[in-house]
């Protein structure tokens, strides 16, 4: 049996472990466009301004050795001919049995209208470093995109003593979670700290001039040193859109992590995974999806049977000094319930949204104690009519639960450990 990996990040470790807890012995061959091992994409910024960056990395290079792991790093994808089972690359190919593609996600970067000079990205390893190194002669940086991504970066320039501007298309940061009040919170956090924030700002063009660039905005022009986009990421489907995968936003799988091709499995953020919560197929770019669906993969390729359950947006960070969690869908729709607490002196928010007495999404800011409980009640598809009141208290036990919602949380733990 030869298994092949496309894809070197979370999903990768993820599905080589899994192989590994059914099958020690059979051949594993990584391929992977970066020359480098499994790194973290969301700790990217730490590489600005810090020497030791070991913390960045998933895994060390002993990890790949000690599983038996034929790397072949720095190679470019070309296409994949699934009938024969060969990976065509720019000068060689490869042959495999059972094919796991983790190609992650790529840069959405717009283009400039009149705009002949570089627009940094910052999704990986090279494009940090590129950065890095261009950042040692510039003290004004635009920072396009309100996500997560360019809300972090932003931060970290700023805290490098940067004059950081950060403009956004929409009303405030992290508008895609679905919660006014969540952006409003930290837009004034971020404006509080130093950062030039300019909100429903859309960017005409730019030109270059000397060492400077103008940015052309429809109600002002700005003038900066460099540009970064942070207008979100895509699947990197691009090797297997003339194929006969079954593509749409991202590569679709079933519950265990299969393609529409036999032997041919796909996890990460290059996939489209089937959400309870929305009754729909979506992309949902977070780590803890992208390793347990790796690891399901590898399982199931490896002749065991696995499946992932649940699966629902779910992120975890902190913006300058505002610590926040998010679950689920915070998007409401007419027919749900939706139970609040804001204490604007403390800074704390506590948001619950309720379907036909199931708790479908959570927001904790500023306070995000008992997160878990929550996370839980959701995973778990819990009917919460007699106890969504008292969720709202960041001080809630465990034991307080209903009996019969305590046995199904633990059981479903349990079984997340076997």
């Amino acid at each position: 049996m030869k298994y092949v990996i496309i894809g070197n990040g979370a999903a990768a470790i993820g599905a080589i472990e899994g192989i590994r807890s059914n099958d020690k012995k059979s051949e594993i061959v990584l391929l992977s466009k970066e020359n480098c091992i499994s790194y973290s994409k969301p700790q990217l910024y730490k590489m600005l301004n810090e020497e030791n960056v070991q913390n960045i990395y998933y895994r060390n290079e002993e990890f790949y050795t000690t599983n038996n792991v034929s790397t072949i790093l720095g190679k470019t994808l070309i296409s994949v001919d699934f009938n024969k089972k060969i990976l065509l690359l720019e000068d060689d190919t490869i042959k495999y049995d059972k094919l796991l593609i983790a190609t992650g996600a790529k840069a959405n970067v717009p283009k400039l209208k009149g705009f002949d000079g570089e627009t940094y990205s910052f999704t990986n390893i090279d494009e940090a470093l590129k950065l890095k190194e261009s950042l040692v002669n510039k003290d004004k940086i635009a920072v396009l995109g309100g996500g997560l991504i360019g809300v972090k970066l932003s931060e970290y320039l700023h805290k490098m003593g940067k004059e950081v501007i950060l403009i956004v298309s929409s009303k405030g940061v992290l508008s895609s979670l679905g919660d006014e009040k969540i952006s409003q919170i930290l837009n004034n956090e971020i404006i509080e700290k130093g950062v030039n924030l300019l909100l429903s700002t859309k960017i005409v063009g730019a030109k270059k001039i000397d060492s400077k660039i103008e940015l052309k905005l429809e109600k002002e022009n700005i003038i900066c040193e460099a540009i970064v986009s942070c207008k979100g990421v895509k699947p990197e489907v691009s090797p297997f859109e003339k194929t006969e995968l079954s593509i749409d936003q991202g590569i679709k799988v079933d519950d265990h992590m299969k393609t529409n091709i036999d032997d041919v499995f796909a996890a990460g953020d290059v996939t489209e995974m089937y959400n309870s919560i929305e009754d729909g197929y979506c992309n949902i770019p977070i780590l803890p999806n992208a390793y347990g669906g790796g690891y399901c993969a590898g399982i199931n390729m490896s002749g065991g049977d696995a499946k992932i359950d649940s699966v629902y947006p779910m992120n975890s960070l902190q913006i300058f000094d505002v610590q926040m969690i998010t679950m689920g869908l915070l998007s409401s729709a007419e027919k749900d319930e939706v139970i609040t607490m804001f204490d604007s002196k403390k800074r704390i928010y506590r948001k619950l949204v309720i379907r036909e007495g199931k708790l479908i999404g959570a927001a904790l800011l500023g306070d995000i104690d008992r997160a878990g409980i929550l996370n839980n009640i959701i995973k778990c598809n819990l009917d919460v009519s007699a106890i969504k009141e008292e969720l709202l208290n960041s001080k809630i036990n465990f034991y307080v639960l209903p009996r019969n919602m305590r046995e199904v949380i633990v059981k479903s733990y349990i079984e997340g450990i076997k």
